[in-house]
């Protein structure tokens, strides 16, 4: 990943929009803390088996049908790892975006005026709030490289790169919480009689989001190459 300058972009950032992209990054963060810390409250086992009780939550297995007892101690599991991990994102995500405006700001401050200030780095995480913002439309990532590419402007062998960065960023979130999931997903099933596949279910699960952040990084490497069609050259 690269960190360096970007040397010569005809699209220079305003100021204002790195703040609003700073603040987006924040309130995202803000709001899944938020949900995770609601979902605790959710996790009350009394709550949770009068959901099972009632027929509104139901957890199967495909080699056996899970018990009420059992079906709530898997719940509460993954209930419980599961705010773990919005809380956990969350709180990286207020962190981050606090940090990437102040840096931003240092990084203004400090340049000249005729000096470079935005790096391939900034025009990732540009790339990846756009792919956020857009995760309604199919293959998000892609607009969000695009997005990045089009921001740094014309630089050799630097689009597909900053695109993929981009999408790289975009997926760390998800990430984190589907790994946090896992672990719930994996502790539950440890839990249960004649437990033991777990490691498989966790393998499976594993393999699933090194593949989905494969895609990712490849869709924003890819939109990235387009992106950078519409620079304009000297």
């Amino acid at each position: 990943m690269s960190g360096s300058t970007v040397q010569s972009s005809p699209h220079r950032v305003p100021a204002y929009l790195e703040w609003v992209v700073a603040g987006c990054i924040a309130i995202g963060g803000i709001v899944l803390a938020s949900v995770g810390s609601a979902l605790f409250g959710f996790a009350d086992r009394e709550l949770l088996a009068e959901g099972i009780e009632s027929g509104q939550i139901t957890v199967g297995l495909v080699d056996r049908t899970l018990s009420e007892a059992e079906m709530l101690t898997f719940v509460t599991e993954v209930v419980n790892w599961t705010a773990i991990g919005l809380v956990v994102t969350g709180a990286g995500l207020l962190v981050f975006g606090l940090g990437f405006g102040v840096a931003r700001r240092r990084a203004r401050r400090r340049a000249e005026s005729t000096a470079p200030t935005t790096t391939s780095r900034t025009y990732a995480v540009f790339g990846a709030v756009a792919t956020w913002v857009l995760s309604f439309l199919p293959f998000s990532p892609l607009l969000g490289g695009g997005v990045a590419a089009y921001l740094a402007g014309h630089t050799p062998e630097r689009p597909a790169t900053v695109g993929a960065l981009s999408g790289l960023v975009a997926m760390l979130p998800a990430f984190v919480i589907s790994g946090f999931v896992t672990i719930g997903i994996a502790s539950g099933l440890s839990r249960l009689p004649d437990g033991g596949i777990e490691p498989v279910t966790v393998a499976v699960l594993a393999l699933g989001l090194v593949f989905v952040a494969g895609s990712s990084v490849a869709l924003g490497a890819l939109g990235g190459f387009f992106g950078d069609r519409f620079v304009e050259r000297d």
